[in-house]
């Protein structure tokens, strides 16, 4: 299995968001981060019997554990500025879905989100490359 996840974005309920290249953070505000697991071996895939047009679209992942915890990882250069946080699960009816809510203090550094599900002390880590966008207040001035 290759677990994965995809950035949400326009959530309204379970049955209202679009998928997102990247989540997009405004600097100073509370934000949250929505994503959704993903199993890539059990996708869509263009192949001879298919057009090539056809798009990827990776199944969701729902984990049959007793117990799963999802945390991110924001990294950056300086050690110091780096965090971490736990997910909740903000859809009973959907065990896919997962939300991240950021402080107004916690803004990450770098694009790559960090991502560990913990199935039963079962621990599978990947990365969500350059999945977040920072609109900072203050870019800088000359």
């Amino acid at each position: 299995m290759k677990l994965n996840a995809r950035i949400m974005k326009n959530i309204v309920d379970l049955n209202h968001w679009q998928h997102a290249d990247v989540a997009h953070i405004a600097e100073g505000e509370s934000n949250d981060i929505y994503i959704q697991l993903v199993d890539k071996d059990w996708s869509t895939k263009p192949s001879p019997e298919k057009s090539g047009a056809f798009v990827e679209f990776p199944i969701r992942y729902i984990s049959k554990a007793t117990t799963i915890t999802v945390t991110a990882k924001f990294l950056s250069i300086d050690d110091a500025l780096g965090f971490e946080i736990e997910a909740t699960q903000p859809f009973a009816e959907d065990k896919s879905i997962f939300k991240f809510s950021l402080t107004s203090s916690q803004i990450p550094n770098a694009g790559n989100l960090v991502i560990s599900v913990d199935e039963d002390g079962n621990v599978k880590t990947f990365v969500i490359k350059q999945a977040i966008e920072v609109d900072l207040i203050n870019a800088g001035s000359c």
